[in-house]
């Protein structure tokens, strides 16, 4: 009787604790959603900020050539005061002082829109960063809720055994929920933010401007044709079928070929394979490494040559990626909106208990070194 109490008391105890886990998950989820509305409101204004700023610089420039004329022109009335009426210096004063005031009112617009503009790319850091920070604190608190909630009592031997794998299960399953996330909001949903200020800007121009105004319209619907072939590739790449069909290296071949036949860069890949990954996990981690890595260097390497090195054997895989491109300060893009796709990579190697070395400097290319255990 008094076991039987015992276990009551405690599944009492897991429940309650299990709701208020679940209230600070909703709550640490609507931090989360809020970063990311904030960096995206942020991100439009920017937008809108910068072509503003474009605009105001041009401006300047013209206002500071008429100020130069005007200040010219006094410096030659001053030179020859007498071949001058009164009228004539009144006229070129009163045209230098109306320069030289709307120079100084610009300017002032000028450095308030940079000082608006530096400001909202400091909140967009600041964004991100709690971005990162509650999404990694929402995984462990969905590990922990899941692991608490999957009959810890009557099950408590076998999760014991299976404690590492259960954990890890979890962790993937949550971290490719973000996955998705990150790649609709690095992809679709700044393409259609973009659409929305372009169409914006067509509508305001329309009458004043009608060529610029289709010529904008013209890369607003290249812009939804390239939103629609992401959207696209997304479907496609929550998981592709042939992972599961025709196995890893088969699928990473097809990978390496699309890009090949898509790009202009050219992918050496080179397969050692003592050993098979009997881990669909381990699978699955590398194909989404591999996937990152060439989603990144498309966008972002301007490189000519990747080489791809895959190494299996009972122990380990090995996989190494290198590019001839641009490179860029790992440190600096990890802490920067871009640096969700390199953060991305390293997160699901880790998860497989790997390890994951990026070695890159600008114009020097870049190296990704990845070893997991094989088992």
């Amino acid at each position: 009787m008094k076991n039987f109490m015992d276990v009551k008391m405690l599944d009492h105890i897991i429940n309650k604790t299990a709701l208020a886990i679940e209230d600070g998950k909703k709550e640490i989820f609507e931090i989360s959603e809020k970063a990311r509305h904030d960096y995206i409101t942020y991100e439009q204004e920017l937008l809108g900020i910068k072509a503003k700023l474009t605009l105001l610089i041009h401006e300047v420039d013209k206002l500071e050539i008429r100020s130069k004329m005007s200040r010219n022109m006094i410096k030659t009335i001053n030179e020859h005061f007498d071949e001058f009426t009164e009228v004539d210096i009144k006229e070129a004063y009163a045209l230098s002082n109306k320069v030289s005031l709307a120079l100084s009112n610009k300017r002032h617009d000028e450095k308030e829109l940079i000082d608006r503009r530096n400001e909202l790319e400091r909140l967009m850091r600041n964004s991100i960063d709690v971005l990162k920070k509650s999404e990694i604190l929402e995984t462990k608190v969905s590990v922990a809720l899941d692991y608490l909630t999957s009959g810890l009592v009557e099950q408590i031997e076998d999760v014991k055994k299976n404690k590492d794998i259960s954990i890890k299960i979890i962790e993937a399953q949550e971290n490719e929920k973000k996955r998705i996330s990150r790649d609709i909001h690095d992809g679709p949903a700044q393409s259609l933010a973009n659409v929305i200020f372009k169409a914006e800007y067509a509508s305001k121009i329309i009458d004043t401007s009608p060529v610029k105004a289709k010529r904008e319209i013209a890369e607003l619907q290249e812009d939804v044709r390239n939103t629609l072939k992401d959207i696209r590739k997304i479907i496609y790449d929550l998981m592709p079928m042939s992972l599961d069909d025709l196995g890893l290296i088969p699928t990473l071949k097809k990978l390496t070929s699309n890009i090949i036949e898509t790009t202009k860069i050219e992918v050496d890949m080179q397969v050692s394979q003592a050993s098979v990954i009997d881990n669909q996990l381990i699978n699955l981690m590398v194909f989404r490494v591999v996937q990152e890595a060439y989603n990144n260097i498309v966008k972002h390497a301007k490189c000519k040559h990747v080489v791809v090195q895959l190494h299996i054997n009972d122990l380990k895989v090995e996989l190494k990626i290198i590019d001839d491109g641009c490179g860029f300060n790992y440190p600096k893009v990890m802490a920067s909106p871009h640096g969700y796709g390199l953060y991305n990579m390293k997160e699901r190697i880790e998860i497989v208990n790997g390890s994951f070395e990026i070695h890159s400097k600008p114009n020097e290319g870049t190296t990704i070194n990845i070893e997991i255990p094989n088992k």
